[in-house]
């Protein structure tokens, strides 16, 4: 399949970001471990790391689905004719869309719901709604590559 390069660019940035939030919950978590042999362990090390985990997952899980990396049951799958394979593929897309498009709406609501409350960690007191409205992001993302893949996998299923 043929990406433009502004997609490829996009999801690029994305795993730029997801690595950034990767290594920064990397160094969060060594610090704190070195700081509690130095009896001096770092606030709220599990909810910064907890959010920057929320922000990997969340540029990994788009991207996973574009490069095609998530796991797919072939055993049954391979053995159907071509045409009957992509209307199989396209009910299931549309299954995962609508599990997906019901956590895109619930994503959004909870992040604007954290958002006009101010709400904010417990030990740290960092602000919630960036990662919320990032995940939220990341799955309107997921969402839009599986409508693509319904239209890739009914355009094979219609294929003769």
């Amino acid at each position: 399949m043929r990406w433009t390069k502004f997609e490829d660019y996009f999801f690029k940035g994305l795993l730029t970001l997801g690595s950034l939030a990767i290594l920064a919950m990397m160094v969060v978590v060594s610090f704190n471990i070195f700081g509690r042999w130095l009896d001096r362990p770092i606030m709220g090390a599990i909810e910064i790391a907890g959010l920057l985990g929320g922000v990997a997952a969340a540029v990994a899980l788009p991207y996973a689905v574009r490069e095609r990396r998530n796991v797919v049951v072939d055993v049954l799958a391979s053995r159907m004719p071509r045409r009957v394979r992509g209307f199989f593929d396209t009910f299931t897309f549309l299954l995962s869309l609508a599990g997906v498009g019901i956590l895109v709406y619930a994503a959004f609501k909870q992040a604007r719901f954290a958002a006009s409350f101010g709400e904010e960690t417990l030990v740290v007191s960092a602000p919630t709604s960036p990662v919320k409205f990032i995940w939220a992001i990341g799955l309107l993302l997921l969402a839009l590559l599986l409508v693509r893949d319904i239209v890739i996998a009914f355009r094979k299923g219609m294929k003769r």
